[in-house]
This record gives C-alpha cells, sequence and structure tokens, in this order.
C-alpha cells in the first residue's frame, strides 16, 4: 500500500500556493483530454495499442518529470478507490478493464491518466479560486508531452476526442464550491438553475452522476468547442465569483435573522467532531459544511480551513484505510474516523 497515503497530503514546495475565497471555494480543477493520431480512439483500442501508449507516455514523463507512474492492474482494490477519492482519477479510470496507468507529480497535485475515456487526461486540482494558474501547471505537462507526441486535432472542429462534448479545447475548468447561505436561504436552486443556462455544468462531490451533500457543489463549462481555453477559464471564473457574491449576501442574511440558530449548528457540530467516538463518512461532510461556515464567517477562530480540507479528504472510507494501514469493515471504519479526527483538532 501507498506509505503514509503520500498523494493524500502533499507536503512539496511545487504544490501550487491556495488561490482566493477558500473559504467558499474549497477546489479548483482543469481536465484536459487528448487523444493521439496514431493510435486508434479508445472505443477501438486493442490491448496492445494500450500497452504501447503506456510505454511511451512513460518514456516521455520519466525523462522530465518527478513523481510516480502506477500501472492500474497492480493496484489494490483500496489503493485505487483513494485515488478516485483524492480527486487524482475518474470514476471511469478505476473500473478500466484495459491496461491502464496514471503519473502523479510529486507535488500530488497534477495527474495524467492514460487510457481512461481518451488517450491522455491531463488533470489539476488546487484549493481555492486558482483556475488560472492552474491551468498553467497542467497546460506545461501537456505541451511537454505533446512536443513527443502528435494530439489529434481538426482544423475546424479543434481537438478530437472519445466523447463529442469535449471536442474543441478539450478542457474542462471546474470550481468545488461550498455554498449553505445558499441552501438555506432557498436561492440555490435559482443560482445553478442560471448556471446551467448559460452552458455551465452543475454536479456532485465525484463529478457527473455523484450525489450533492454537505451543500458542495461543483461547477464546470459544459461546451468545449468554439471556445478558447482562455475563454473558458474567464467564463468559470466569472461566474464563480458572481456565485461567491452572492453566496455572501446570503451569509450576511443568516447572521442577522439566523444567528443563534447557526451558532447552535456550528457549534453542535464542531462538539461531535470533537468528542464522538464513531462517524460515518456522510456524517462528517455535513458537520464539516457547518464547521466551514463558522470559519468562513469568523465565529470559529481556532480551526484552518487547511485542517478542514484535510480532514474532508482523508476521512473518506479507502483513506481512513489507508491512513491506519489497515483493511476495516464499515463499524471499525467509523470508529478510526472519529479517533483520527479527535487527534486532528486536537483532542486526546
Amino acid at each position: 500500500m501507498f506509505d503514509n497515503i503520500r498523494w493524500l497530503i502533499p507536503t512539496s514546495k511545487k504544490t501550487l500556493p491556495c488561490g482566493e475565497e477558500s473559504e467558499i471555494v474549497v477546489s479548483s480543477r482543469i481536465r484536459v483530454a487528448r487523444n493521439l493520431n496514431s493510435i486508434p480512439f479508445e472505443v477501438k483500442m486493442k490491448a496492445s495499442d494500450a500497452e504501447y501508449l503506456i510505454g511511451l507516455v512513460k518514456s516521455i514523463i520519466n525523462e522530465r518529470l518527478a513523481g510516480e507512474f502506477l500501472s492500474l492492474k497492480d493496484l489494490k482494490p483500496l489503493e485505487k478507490e483513494s485515488l478516485l477519492e483524492c480527486h487524482l482519477v475518474s470514476p471511469g479510470f478505476i473500473r478500466k478493464d484495459k491496461p491502464a496507468s496514471v503519473f502523479i507529480n510529486e507535488g500530488g497535485n497534477v495527474s495524467v491518466m492514460v487510457n481512461e475515456e481518451d488517450h491522455l487526461r491531463y488533470q489539476g486540482i488546487s484549493c481555492g479560486l486558482n483556475l488560472v494558474n492552474l491551468s498553467g501547471a497542467v497546460f506545461e505537462v501537456e505541451e511537454m508531452i505533446g512536443d513527443n507526441v502528435d494530439y489529434a486535432f481538426n482544423d475546424a472542429y479543434g481537438y478530437l476526442t472519445s466523447c463529442p462534448t469535449n471536442i474543441g479545447t478539450g478542457m474542462r475548468a471546474s470550481v468545488f464550491m461550498h455554498l449553505p447561505g445558499l441552501v438555506f436561504t432557498n436561492e440555490v436552486e435559482k443560482v445553478l438553475k442560471g448556471a446551467l443556462q448559460i452552458g455551465m455544468a452543475v454536479r456532485g462531490i465525484y463529478g457527473e452522476g455523484s450525489e450533492i451533500r454537505g451543500s458542495l457543489f461543483q461547477i464546470s463549462n459544459q461546451h468545449t468547442i468554439g471556445f478558447r481555453e482562455e475563454d473558458l477559464l474567464e467564463r468559470t471564473t466569472k461566474l464563480a465569483k458572481m456565485i461567491i457574491d452572492i453566496e455572501k449576501k446570503a451569509r450576511d442574511v443568516i447572521l442577522t435573522k439566523a444567528r443563534n440558530e447557526f451558532e447552535d449548528k456550528i457549534f453542535r457540530s464542531l462538539a461531535i467532531l470533537r468528542s464522538a467516538r464513531t462517524i460515518s463518512s456522510g456524517e462528517v461532510l455535513n458537520l464539516l459544511s457547518a464547521v466551514r461556515f463558522g470559519i468562513g464567517v469568523g465565529i470559529v477562530k481556532e480551526i484552518t480551513l487547511a485542517t478542514l480540507n484535510e480532514i474532508l479528504v482523508v476521512s473518506r472510507p479507502a483513506n481512513i484505510q489507508l491512513f491506519f494501514g489497515e483493511l476495516l469493515e464499515e463499524q471499525e471504519r467509523d470508529i478510526k474516523r472519529a479517533e483520527y479526527i479527535r487527534q486532528k483538532l486536537g483532542v486526546n
């Protein structure tokens, strides 16, 4: 298994600094899809094609980038789930039957999936609203590999991808937002419908088809064709800032009209996190949501957002098992999760 689950809590100085508005924007993500002209697309690939591509990409990366290249077939089921929980791979990737691999840079914030839905899926993640800086880190890797291969490109349509919705730039820019103010004031549906009307997608914590919980929403561009990368970054950033402004106003309403109710919820949540002897991953999401709100409005001062972000990731079902280095049944996970959180919050 991973030594000290090293990808969960990156410590490298090469990790990007946190972006803006991190009390509302939990993280930013860039994903870029690319295919090679010389190899059949994924739906028609043979196992030999997939193996060849892995070897080619590995040889290019190993000469130029520090990090680790992981073969999907060599990973245990728990390790695959952990990579998914850390947002370093996609749900579809860990279910692949054909040969597939993932490269993760030494900072733990940029990954390259080989033989996912497309030949190559570049992905970067950073805390806070940080799309422009993050795109620079992702496209640096994309261009480095592109200098050594021939990407499938059409003058009329742009980069060619397995799914038609990705044709064009092949890029998705997304922000993972915490919006308890909009949920409480019943404005969230109106705001998110507005996002859909201007071509943005709204999803849950693990992307398409996943449940929205803990007032956490993932917002990304829905269309990639007919735009430049810069246009998509600007549109997504602009929308995120608009939603941030609306969320802040909703929080002001809460503090004016329901402060006691929310303070009670915040401190009850914090008390449970500090004292619980057993706690589920779903419960953690809701409790962290309340405490994160408390930090954002200045009610909770002794806990940092970085601590909450770490708890959010490490407390997931696979990650908590890797953290303790044990295979655990659900009830045992709940006990160990509570133990980890108490330790993280400075409680014996």
